[in-house]
C-alpha cells in the first residue's frame, strides 16, 4: 500500500514538472507574459530613478530609453511617441508631472482581459484587471 502511494505521488510529481515544462515553452512569443511584464515595471521604476539622479527630474518613455538602462530589444518596446510605446500586446505609458517631481507608468493589455500593471514615484507596483473579467 505505501509503495502504491509513493509511486502515484512520484508520478503525479513528474506529471506536475512536465506540464509546467510544456507550458513554459510554449509562450506566445507576440505576448508578454505576466512575469515579463512585471519585470518591465520592477526596471521602469529603478530606470526612472536612475534618470532622476542624473537630471533632477523624472523623465518620459523616450528619456528612460536614451539613458541606456533599459533594454529595448527585451522584451521589445516600439515607442509610439515620447510618452507612450507598445510592448508585445501590451501599451505602456509613462506620464510625469509638469515640475519633474512624479510620475506615472501603466502597462495595459492593448485589449482583453490580461493582467495590467501600475506603478509611481513611490515604487509600489499595482496589479489590476479589468472589471467583468475572468480571474486568471
Amino acid at each position: 500500500m505505501k509503495t502504491k502511494i509513493l509511486v502515484s505521488a512520484v508520478f503525479t510529481l513528474a506529471a506536475v514538472v512536465g506540464a509546467l515544462a510544456l507550458s513554459n515553452g510554449q509562450e506566445d512569443p507576440a505576448r508578454l507574459s505576466s512575469k515579463e511584464a512585471l519585470g518591465l515595471i520592477r526596471t521602469m521604476n529603478s530606470t526612472e530613478h536612475s534618470f532622476k539622479m542624473k537630471s533632477s527630474s523624472f523623465g518620459s518613455l523616450e528619456d528612460v530609453i536614451e539613458l541606456g538602462q533599459l533594454d529595448r530589444t527585451k522584451p521589445g518596446i516600439v515607442l509610439n511617441d515620447g510618452n507612450s510605446g507598445t510592448v508585445k500586446d501590451y501599451q505602456l505609458s509613462v506620464v510625469t508631472s509638469s515640475d519633474g517631481r512624479h510620475y506615472q507608468i501603466s502597462l495595459r493589455p492593448g485589449a482583453g482581459c490580461g493582467v495590467s500593471f501600475f506603478t509611481n514615484e513611490s515604487g509600489v507596483i499595482y496589479q489590476g484587471q479589468a472589471l467583468g473579467c475572468p480571474a486568471p
